[in-house]
């Protein structure tokens, strides 16, 4: 490639293998049972009323099988319509925080701590502060899966702005921090990074300009001072501030080797910590060797203000006029972190006073694409929404023999259904040349990693959360992402962006 032309990006199709082809287990158990009953109708029945019934128990079998409705087949339906059934039965589609009522627990002379209560999805979360250079970081631990998993605040200046060949350079860079990560023998589990619009502060310009006003200098009466104090009480109200976040998270079963030797005598937990800052502060070294400006790893308080904002991203500027005002203050506690009541619905989540609706990106540019493909979804509107990818980085191993084990599914199926007189379609080839490819670039040296992304959008009311998810869908139509609405999984989906590396199986 020669300097003039423009490096182009290809995301692989997505990979549905199964049991026989791409056919999953459920669905094959579905064919041979609809089979098998249209065989006995046959026999039972007469000739004419046999063939009928069997033809039309086929037709249903294969129905359920493939006929999409909203992305997804009837079967695949069938758990999720029934699992949300069932928590709507139970009562357990609403949650009341029983924190209010609790109190708050200490001794006297110490600093009184609160009593927690996480809504269901997160309940076996745990908020850690973590000693670390003499400052204290906040780690959530999940205590069901085992993982630790520290945040980094980040900022990345004007990346629309750039041109062409210092995108692609940042680009490289990115590549080559996934690429550190994804070595045999590592600890890392995932990364995530979450990029969102939040609701600005609106006493900020105020405050900087009071900060930053000499009187002397600049008097109140002058023309400058004048036109100052009415550009900034003319400001909008309803602007938004962009925060965009690296999470990193270590599994303990993974790492266990690792995790033993950093212990010693101080338990699971400050072992594993102590791995998982070890590998942040390296990942934040290579964040800035990639040109990105790494503000620094946020401690218990800010973590607590993260997940707050996430719940709840109108609570924002209140929180920041609390911090003006009580400038030792470091964040909010735990017990403040999580929403006093929540209720799942079919279409969307409703955690106190705001309604959210999570989709799934569930396909990415089929077509090559420049560095900048994202830019209408980050960009552009003025939906307060947020974006969360987590990556899983495969090591070498693993990842050449799961590559070789499905290009011999590949060429299984293929023979297959050349025997049976299938034809062969430009997905299915479309998808066999990608893992093709994907093995060559395995050969070549280039690390493999496994990804999802998700996007929450949040709004005061379900009008405005309808109009804000149009738009959203408008702009990732934009930037070529077919984006799916997880009805039936809100609750579930939701915890997919917050800064918890979920959405990966």
């Amino acid at each position: 490639m020669t300097d003039t032309e423009t490096r182009r990006y290809r995301f692989g199709p997505l990979e549905r293998r199964g049991v026989i082809g791409s056919l999953r287990p459920v669905q094959v158990g579905i064919l041979a049972v609809g089979l098998t009953l249209a065989v006995v109708m046959m026999r039972t029945l007469g000739s004419g009323a046999g063939v009928i019934a069997a033809l039309a128990l086929v037709v249903v079998a294969v129905a359920l099988c493939f006929w999409p409705v909203s992305g997804r087949s009837v079967e695949e339906w069938f758990p999720i319509a029934l699992a949300f059934s069932a928590q709507r039965i139970r009562g357990r589609a609403r949650s009341i925080s029983s924190a209010a009522e609790a109190g708050m627990h200490g001794e006297v002379g110490s600093r009184p701590s609160p009593v927690v209560s996480l809504p269901s999805p997160a309940r076996d979360i745990e908020l850690l502060a973590v000693p670390f250079r003499g400052e204290s970081v906040g780690v959530l631990k999940d205590r069901r899966v085992r993982t630790y998993t520290a945040i980094l605040s980040v900022k990345v200046s004007s990346f629309g702005l750039l041109d062409r060949a210092d995108q692609e350079a940042r680009q490289a860079g990115w590549g080559a921090v996934l690429a550190g990560l994804a070595r045999e023998g590592s600890p890392v589990s995932r990364i995530q990074w979450l990029e969102r619009t939040v609701p600005a502060d609106g006493d900020e310009i105020g405050r900087y300009l009071a900060s930053s006003w000499n009187p002397d200098a600049v008097p109140l009466e002058t023309l400058p001072m004048r036109s100052y104090l009415e550009l900034a009480g003319s400001a909008p109200a309803a602007t938004r501030d962009h925060e965009l976040f690296v999470c990193l998270q270590v599994d303990a079963r993974k790492g266990w080797r690792q995790i033993k030797r950093a212990a010693g005598s101080d338990g699971p937990d400050a072992g594993a910590c102590a791995v998982l800052l070890r590998e942040l502060e390296a990942l934040g070294e290579r964040l800035q060797a990639a040109d990105i400006q790494v503000v620094g790893a946020l401690r218990p308080g800010m973590l607590a203000t993260v997940i707050r904002v996430s719940f709840d991203p109108w609570s924002r500027p209140g929180l920041a006029r609390l911090q003006t005002v009580d400038p030792d203050r470091d964040g909010i506690d735990e017990g403040a972190a999580w929403p006093v009541a929540t209720e799942h619905g079919w279409g969307s989540y409703l955690t106190g006073p705001v309604h959210h609706a999570t989709y799934w990106i569930a396909g990415w540019p089929r077509i090559d694409v420049g560095a900048a493909f994202l830019t209408p979804v980050l960009l552009h509107g003025d939906a307060v929404r947020t974006i969360g990818v987590t990556i899983e980085p495969i090591s070498p191993l693993r990842a050449i023999r799961e590559v070789e084990s499905a290009r011999t599914t590949d060429i299984a199926d293929r023979e297959l259904r050349g025997r049976m007189g299938f034809v062969e379609t430009a997905r299915r080839r479309r998808a066999q040349d990608a893992t093709a490819r994907r093995e060559e670039e395995l050969a070549d040296g280039h690390a493999a990693v496994r990804f999802a992304g998700y996007v929450t959008v949040s709004a005061r009311s379900l009008d405005d959360l309808e109009r804000d998810c149009a738009e959203v869908e408008h702009a990732a139509q934009m930037a070529r992402l077919e984006l799916l609405r997880l009805y039936g999984q809100q609750e579930q989906a939701f915890t997919y962006t917050l800064p918890l590396c979920r959405g990966l199986r």
